[in-house]
């Protein structure tokens, strides 16, 4: 795997850690959504006005992520209101690389070799030793299962569409603008325009920061994935769990037991595999 690709794959881990973990230090998740989709969508247009048009191959894969990541914001939302941060973000990014390996495998051909093979079962390993753990709501387990859905849908659906489109900045920029239109009208319906700007100028720069990081870090992962394996890419960012239950301990101060440090180093162990073996 290039070093560029690894390089760019585990500083993208440890942005997403610190952006989920913000979040979840929030407590209103509707003006956050709103402030992140504003951050996003500044973002997107300076992209688009500065590189232009999609080439025509690239929409529908632009207009399948914005469907995919719609639904993915709602569902972590819902799933960090039912749990802790430390067991919805490690089984819903856990599950990620072995469903992006059998997408990748299906559509593009790339095939892991058995060591690869080896890391994505101890991926699957370590996602179940973190959502076997008896005192997490089913609720919350439910709900990172959607995220996990959602995440390897995502992964593959702009992997591909980074490489039809020839430019990952270009390509992430649309989606960006896109995805961040219909999230502000949510939030202006949730929570009404008087209010909700009143609740979003408290603290504006938190959620508008947030969402200009997030899919910067994002698009580390869409560049290397332009040449790279989309699976050893994804696997690699998805050592993201174990920033996170460090950053869920250390700041969030989340008690997350035996159990879920050992099924985060299985889960980092397995991707590390996939991207290094």
């Amino acid at each position: 795997m290039p070093p560029l690709a690894i390089a760019a794959a585990i500083l993208s881990a440890v942005i997403h850690a610190s952006w989920n973990a913000v979040l979840k230090g929030g407590t209103d998740r509707v003006t956050d959504s709103f402030l992140i989709a504003v951050g996003g969508l500044g973002a997107g247009l300076l992209i688009i006005l500065s590189m232009g048009a999609l080439p025509p191959a690239a929409w529908p894969y632009v207009t399948l992520t914005v469907a995919i990541h719609l639904a993915y914001w709602f569902c972590l939302f819902k799933g960090y209101d039912a749990g802790d941060m430390s067991h919805v973000y490690t089984l819903s990014r856990g599950m990620a690389p072995i469903l992006v390996a059998l997408g990748a495998a299906l559509t593009v051909s790339e095939i892991p070799p058995p060591l690869k093979m080896l890391g994505i079962a101890f991926v699957s390993i370590g996602v179940f030793t973190v959502g076997a753990s008896p005192r997490a709501p089913l609720k919350a387990t439910l709900w990172a299962g959607a995220i996990g859905l959602c995440i390897a849908s995502y992964s593959l659906v702009d992997a591909l569409g980074a490489r039809a489109t020839g430019n990952a900045v270009l390509f992430l920029g649309w989606s960006m603008a896109l995805m961040s239109a219909p999230m502000a009208a949510f939030a202006f319906w949730r929570r009404g325009w008087s209010r909700l700007l009143k609740d979003a100028a408290v603290a504006p720069w938190r959620g508008i920061g947030i969402g200009i990081i997030s899919f910067a870090g994002y698009g580390l992962v869409l560049w290397a994935q332009t040449f790279a394996p989309i699976a050893q890419v994804t696997a690699l960012r998805e050592t993201s769990v174990v920033w996170g239950a460090l950053i869920a301990f250390v700041f969030l101060r989340e008690r997350l037991g035996v159990r879920r440090w050992l099924g985060a180093a299985i889960v980092a162990a397995g991707a590390g595999l996939i991207a290094f073996a």
